[in-house]
């Protein structure tokens, strides 16, 4: 039975693949199983970091068998050899008559690192309430991290104000939280400081 399953915001990559995304060697990911992306636009990890954003620009299933080498290659491999090499490792008993998802991806902006001198760092206020809410759960009170849900849910500061705070006078509360969530994604070094 062909495994099913969505795929969410947040795409995880083992650490050796984030070059070959950033520098575009690597635009696809091959998933086991029939995959449905929720978004468009997603944030990619790897190594336990954000490295970038990137809009789902296809995704189409075909049995693992009926990979080609030129999806290999823009998979970030030599040849269907080497990718199916790969995939036995990271899925144990994936058959070549299994349902795999070719997801194509294009890396939008790099978020690896932000220049401290920028508003938020350079990253668009969500683009930070995500990275926020995906590692510093430990760190924001429940409060804060709706705050930031919501902001992730409207896309506006202004009307997340709005819809929380209730009162327009407060905008401050939630930028100030979004300095901090930057300063301690910092400290984390799960982002860097540009130099």
């Amino acid at each position: 039975m062909t495994e099913r399953r969505f795929l969410g915001r947040h795409i995880l990559f083992k650490e050796e693949y984030a070059t070959r995304l950033i520098e575009g060697s690597k635009t696809t990911t091959i998933r086991r199983g029939i995959v449905k992306p929720r978004y468009r636009e997603v944030i990619l990890h790897a190594g336990s970091r954000p490295i970038a954003v990137a809009r789902v620009e296809y995704v189409y299933y075909k049995k693992l068998r009926d990979i080609s080498d030129d999806e290999a290659k823009r998979d970030g491999f030599g040849n269907k050899a080497e990718l199916l090499k790969t995939l036995k490792k990271l899925y144990p008993g994936i058959s070549e008559d299994e349902y795999v998802t070719v997801i194509g991806l294009r890396v939008v902006k790099r978020v690896d690192t932000v220049n401290l001198n920028k508003p938020f760092g350079g990253l668009n206020p969500v683009e930070l309430a995500r990275i926020g809410l995906r590692y510093l759960s430990k760190e924001l009170t429940g409060f804060e991290s709706r705050l930031l849900l919501e902001l992730t849910r409207t896309g506006d500061i202004d009307l997340t104000v709005a819809r929380v705070l209730k009162d327009p006078g407060k905008r401050d509360l939630l930028v100030d939280l979004l300095n901090r969530v930057l300063r301690l994604l910092v400290e984390k070094q799960i982002l860097r400081e540009e130099r």
